[in-house]
């Protein structure tokens, strides 16, 4: 549901945008909190204003080797990577965060975009493992259009309690 603030959010996000896109980014950093904190009840705007906070801090740490070891930086990455289109990117950032972590956040993320590859098999072994560590996957992935591509597949429909001949 859009509350009333919703197109004033979008537009002060896509202005903080602008500054990460051009790099600067204390000023993005300023900006995307800054839209964090005026519109909390945008969930959406937020949860991409967090992701953009924590690259470009990741962009002011110290080091590149010390971004490489973080998974949290790989995963914020490759869901970057993921929203931009850019898929292959986005599999191995994904990739290395979950050798680096074995999060299900992250095995559920490299399921997603497995699915938009168009790679169901990989897509439904990393949703299994996802769903093996944390059970609420399986309700996240009921609705994901991220899976839209996997709906009809029956293996699909039996990790996620679908299985034909049952209630839809």
């Amino acid at each position: 549901m859009r509350t009333a603030n919703h197109e004033k959010a979008i537009l002060d996000y896509e202005e903080a945008l602008k500054l990460f896109q051009k790099k600067d980014w204390g000023k993005a950093i300023h900006a995307l909190e800054q839209v964090v904190r005026d519109y909390p009840t945008e969930r959406e705007v937020c949860d991409r204003a967090r992701i953009r906070i924590r690259h470009a801090r990741s962009q002011t740490a110290p080091t590149a080797s010390s971004r490489a070891k973080d998974p949290d930086a790989d995963y914020y990455l490759g869901v970057i990577a993921a929203n931009d289109g850019r898929l292959d990117e986005a599999v191995e950032l994904l990739e290395r965060a979950v050798k680096q972590d074995g999060s299900d956040r992250a095995l559920y993320s490299l399921a997603a975009v497995f699915s938009l590859r168009g790679d169901g098999p990989g897509a439904i072994a990393q949703l299994r493992r996802a769903i093996t560590i944390n059970s609420a996957n399986r309700t996240m992935a009921l609705n994901d259009p991220d899976f839209d591509s996997l709906r009809d597949d029956q293996e699909f429909q039996s990790l996620l309690g679908k299985a034909s001949g049952g209630d839809a």
